[in-house]
Order: structure tokens, then sequence, then C-alpha cells
């Protein structure tokens, strides 16, 4: 789930993949927030029963669209766009479809007891792999996933603002503690479930250590030092990784016709992590996108990303990722 963007923000992870793998085409199943939304720190999360369960809070009138809602629109859009398309099932030999969930899971179930919470994980990763599963079941071929992992939102811009600042509600840091277990708690199932499941390929791409990765070197830049694994050596891409190119008055991760005017924006926002509050910023987007696709080819080859296995006396590099498609549901 994304707020509304404006041309300044620049192109999502899932873009950056699309171009550095080739692809036809991008479908993006993302809700985005309406420009109109004025509810405080919100977001989708892959379950809403789940969520609404767990806060003991009556369901929405208008809910966001969880990932089972998501993926309802998908099989719609499917139905009706492709049927009986003879170019459509080769190029679905090449699709590959990025999920991305966790930042609002974590958001909201870090602020309930750690028993209440771990619950909250366990049963959103259950509705997940549900959600996977009604995907490859309708898949003609070997269905190949992209799931990045859980970030740490203790590292957010919002978080110091809406729980561990002065003004947070967090003043204890219990929600902070609860908030690094339930991490590794999501990424640690994530990665168990992900070997269980026999019904695709799943890869999935350390986004939380590449996040704190950035953090690290920027702080040991400042200090004019460097860690153990060279960390800090070279240098940092940011000037930036504590707080969001855009800066609201009102403190709220979106930016509506209201409040434009109460918003300050940085003049360089390739140079800071975070876009805003809860997002990451334009350049990370491509860091994370040109990532994926050199890790998957270095440790998979670039056949994982083409229409068609290389033939036996081929190298992978003989096969074209030209006819790759990349369509997408995730919760960012």
């Amino acid at each position: 789930m994304v707020p509304s963007r404006d041309q300044t923000q620049g192109q999502v992870w899932t873009e950056w993949l699309c171009m550095a793998i080739k692809c036809n085409h991008h479908d993006n199943f993302a809700r985005s927030l309406p420009s109109v939304w004025t509810s405080d720190y919100r977001g989708v999360v892959v379950d809403s029963g789940v969520l609404n369960k767990t806060l003991a809070t009556e369901p929405d009138a208008t809910p966001l669209p969880d990932f089972k809602a998501q993926v309802d629109q998908w099989l719609r859009f499917e139905k009706k766009q492709y049927t009986s398309s003879r170019m459509r099932e080769k190029e679905k030999k090449g699709t590959i479809f990025t999920v991305w969930f966790s930042l609002w899971d974590l958001w909201y179930y870090s602020k309930k007891s750690s028993d209440e919470g771990s619950k909250a994980i366990s049963q959103s990763m259950d509705s997940l792999f549900e959600q996977l599963t009604r995907i490859a079941d309708s898949w003609p071929s070997d269905v190949k996933i992209i799931i990045p992992e859980a970030m740490d939102p203790t590292f957010l811009p919002g978080w110091q603002i809406k729980r561990t600042g002065p003004l947070g509600s967090d003043r204890t840091a219990d929600d902070q503690r609860n908030a690094v277990q339930l991490v590794q708690q999501w990424n640690a199932a994530l990665d168990k479930r992900t070997s269980d499941w026999k019904k695709g390929q799943v890869y999935i791409y350390n986004t939380n250590d590449w996040m704190l990765d950035q953090v690290r070197e920027a702080q040991l830049v400042i200090g004019d030092m460097a860690d153990h694994n060279g960390l800090g050596r070279n240098g940092s891409p940011w000037d930036e990784v504590e707080f969001g190119c855009i800066g609201n008055v009102h403190k709220d991760h979106f930016v509506t016709n209201a409040t434009k005017g109460d918003v300050s924006r940085c003049s360089s926002p390739e140079k800071y992590l975070f876009w805003d509050d809860m997002h990451l910023g334009p350049e990370a987007h491509k860091m994370i996108g040109e990532g994926i696709a050199l890790d998957i080819a270095t440790n998979r080859g670039d056949a994982w990303f083409a229409h068609e296995k290389p033939e036996p006396n081929k190298s992978p590099k003989g096969a074209s990722s030209s006819s790759s498609s990349s369509s997408e549901t995730h919760g960012h």
C-alpha cells in the first residue's frame, strides 16, 4: 500500500527490477491510498481479519485491500484480459511475481503484547502462503515469486515521530523491543515456510540487512570510521538516513491537496534514504530493484528470468529475458 505518488518520488523497486531484466510489461496490483485520505499512519496488511481480531476493532466500512483482496483483483484481471491468449501462455512462463508485505503488519502488531504480536505474525504467515498457493494453483507453469524480507520499522523516521520521540506513545521502548523480535520472527518464518512450500520457486531478498547497512554506513562515514567488513571505507550514497525528504507539519505519511501547503521537500531526493516518514526514497527503490536482479542472476542465472529454459548446449546467457513480465501484489 503506497500513498498517491508524485513524479519526484520516482519509480518503485519493481519497476527498476523490470527494467533490469528487460521485461515486456509490468502489472501493478498494489493499491494506493486515495488522495483524500485523512487518517493517521495506516496501510495494508497481509490479512485484515487477523488485524481486526488482534486489535479488537470492528472491520472498516471501506477496508484497505489486504493480500487476499489484491489476489482476487488479479485473478479477475487475468480471466478478463488473457482468456484463450496463445501469446499470453508463452509469456506466463517468464512471469515474475513480487510480493512485499510486513511493514504495516509490524507497525500494528508491535503495539500489542509479545504473545499477541507473535500469534498475529504466525497467522499472517499462514494467510500469506494461502494466497501464494491460490496464485500458484491458477498458473499453468512453475510460478516464480520474489519476496523481500521484512525491514526493521524502528529505523523509519515515522517510528521516532510516533513511538520513541518526545511526543511518541512508546516512551519505555516496549513497542521497539517487540518490533525487533517480530521482525526476526517474520523473516525466520518466511524462510521456513518458503522451504516447505512446494508450489513454485520463491526468492527471498535480505532487505533488512540491506537497510541496516545503509544506515550503519552513513553513520560510520559521519564518524570517519569503518567496520571490519570495510563498511564506511568508501563513503555513503546518502546525505540523510534519519529523516525523510518529505516533511509534513502534521507528521502524516501522506500528502493531500489540503496539506500540500504544509509540506517541505528536500532539493535532492536521491540523497535521502527515506522519501517520507514511512517509505523508502527513489534511490533506495532503484538499489533494491537492481540489486534483486543482480542477486538472482548471480546465484540462479539469467535463465530464472527467461520465458524458456536454455538449451542444454547453451549457457544461461543465451536465454533471452526480453519476454519476461513482472506482475506484483504488495503492501508497501
